[in-house]
């Protein structure tokens, strides 16, 4: 087992390695390109499983012949090494083919959210110049106003219904009103053009498709979701998505061939491509490609493929907590996932509770990262190793073998020792190369330290206790200053007021009115609440004033029924501080309306 130091510094002692094997901790990425990973790995498993779509099942001996057509189009299209190639698309098995493909050939695979708006969409095409556009049949309405304002000189069209049983593709058919202005630029419009059409193309080339590895070569391109300013785009390499795999492979067992990987969160995330998709192809799991991202799809897949993994926010586990009636097998699962929401210690307590009262023998697995650092940084495990559970309830978990997590001071950024929080930076093998064409940001996203070390700046706050464990508490960027100057952070604010049992959810924004900056509080109640609201907020308040510095206190409150979410499917809380009206503020233990 791994000896940890006793310096008191994280990024020094890595206490965290003592819950890993010695074949973790010296793991070593593989030097290859991600479609040669995946190869290697499944070369003697060709008839096992590799995909599945609604029902159709895909070998990887077709997945890999299917790559190989879709290389040879792309290159037969003109696409050579360096090139992108972008996808306006869900997860369908052409989407695999196309990834792989441009790892095959040296190009990148460029996704954009299809729920962006048509500005952002015609943006982020002219941003990556490229000329080849995969969009799916029935998000082809999102692109048509703003294509001819693109570089794209092609558009493959991915039917839906594709990869779907005959009898299905029928159902499908007749249920689906025609898109009578896609037909009509598919008979009309030299630029369109049918994925079968494609990939018979490119049967007349005769070259070499398979493009030579290179170190840091790109490979994927995703949008950051601009949580903290505009989207930009994250370059991902060959060798940071090898490094995940690597570690994974390594430092998780329970992840391993033929077990089902159910593919839920939307491709155009990095967690969608490198966690949920090419990880699990490269260990041998069979993917279960879900093309529809909703809490009902998460509930109905659970009881439809019965898979072994399952990648799901904090709210599909709560709604499946809702929906799945108490007789509901889940002894399948293996490892039940959660991530990229805010997950509270009696939340955590009440999801494993549900999951052990169906069978379920593992306890909910927790992971914490960023696009930029290759998705996932910290994780924990339901097995218990020589140096004791790897899990804690309220953390994050612990880096993965290959991460090391530190907290420094937002001011002086100097490292702080275990236990005080700062802003939680990353050294890892896993990141991104760079923020595509935008050179000032890379820089200012990266620093190296004296030792040459190469952190990234992650925007939360948090800090690593004294067995490497890291708790996350809320982004460095969610303050306001006080008129002496003095900083509190929103998340300080919400996590008092979500000590009262009644509230579910809790968002605090900050108005600016006159000058001075005003936090308020969004409130969603439990849904079994029945008391006195105005009662209620006389409690929440005076828990404010008992637990905050004056300043801090909430100026006023709002109840609400819902949240409205932004394409990347978090909270949109900007919209929250364009709301002025319908407010409660506390006076004289008064409930009193009030707007701004």
């Amino acid at each position: 087992m791994y000896k940890t130091k006793s310096t008191g510094y994280p990024s020094i002692d890595r206490p965290w390695l003592k819950y890993y094997t010695e074949s973790a901790i010296h793991s070593h990425p593989e030097e290859c390109t991600v479609y040669q990973n995946i190869y290697r790995h499944n070369q003697s498993y060709l008839h096992n499983i590799a995909l599945e779509y609604f029902g159709v099942k895909i070998s990887f001996e077709e997945m890999f012949d299917s790559v190989e057509s879709c290389a040879k189009a792309l290159l037969h299209a003109g696409v050579r090494l360096g090139d992108r190639v972008t996808l306006c698309t869900s997860g369908t098995p052409e989407a695999v083919y196309v990834v792989l493909a441009c790892s095959k050939i040296g190009a990148v695979a460029n996704f954009i959210n299809p729920m962006f708006r048509p500005e952002q969409i015609r943006d982020r095409i002219n941003d990556t110049e490229a000329s080849l556009l995969f969009v799916l049949d029935k998000l082809h309405p999102n692109i048509v106003s703003i294509l001819a304002e693109t570089c794209i000189q092609r558009v493959i069209i991915l039917p839906a219904v594709n990869a779907l049983p005959v009898p299905m593709q029928f159902l499908a058919k007749l249920k689906d009103r025609p898109d009578e202005e896609l037909n009509h630029e598919l008979k009309f419009n030299v630029k369109y053009c049918l994925w079968g059409k494609f990939i018979r193309e490119g049967n007349s080339y005769s070259s070499e498709t398979e493009a030579p590895y290179q170190k840091d070569m790109p490979v994927v391109m995703v949008y950051s979701s601009g949580t903290t300013g505009a989207s930009k785009g994250i370059v991902l390499t060959n060798d940071g998505i090898n490094a995940t795999i690597a570690q994974y492979e390594t430092g998780f067992p329970e992840v391993s061939r033929q077990k089902k990987f159910l593919h839920i969160v939307p491709i155009w995330f990095s967690s969608g491509i490198s966690i949920s998709l090419l990880m699990p192809l490269c260990l041998g799991a069979s993917c279960i490609l879900e093309p529809l991202f909703s809490p009902e799809t998460f509930t109905s897949d659970l009881k439809k493929y019965s898979p072994n993994y399952i990648f799901g926010a904090t709210s599909l586990w709560l709604y499946a907590m809702e929906h799945l009636d108490s007789k509901h097998d889940l002894s399948f699962l293996i490892c039940p996932i959660t991530g990229g929401e805010q997950l509270l210690p009696e939340t955590e307590i009440k999801i494993n509770h549900f999951l052990a009262t169906h069978n379920c023998n593992r306890g909910l697995q927790k992971g914490w990262g960023m696009c930029e650092l290759g998705a996932t940084v910290t994780f924990t495990s339901s097995g218990i190793t020589a140096a004791g559970p790897r899990n804690k309830i309220g953390s994050t978990g612990i880096p993965l073998p290959l991460a090391v997590v530190s907290a420094f001071d937002t001011e002086t950024g100097e490292e702080l020792p275990y236990g005080q929080r700062g802003e939680l930076q990353v050294s890892t093998p896993c990141c991104m190369k760079e923020y595509y064409k935008n050179p000032s940001a890379t820089q200012e996203f990266f620093r190296f330290d004296s030792q040459g070390r190469r952190w990234g700046h992650t925007g939360d706050i948090g800090y690593i206790d004294e067995d490497g464990f890291v708790y996350v508490l809320g982004r460095a960027v969610d303050y306001f200053q006080d008129s002496e100057g003095k900083h509190h952070y929103l998340f300080d604010i919400e996590n008092v007021i979500l000590q009262n049992p009644a509230v579910d959810i809790c968002e605090v924004v900050v108005l600016h009115v006159n000058s001075s900056s005003i936090p308020v509080a969004h409130l969603l109640l439990k849904k079994d609440f029945s008391g006195d609201r105005f009662l209620l907020l006389k409690e929440i308040h005076a828990l404010c004033i008992q637990m905050l510095p004056p300043p801090a206190v909430p100026t006023a409150y709002k109840f609400r029924t819902s949240f409205s979410v932004k394409p990347s499917g978090k909270r949109d809380t900007e919209a929250l501080t364009h709301e002025l009206n319908d407010y409660l503020f506390v006076a004289d233990n008064k409930v009193l309306p009030i707007s701004f």
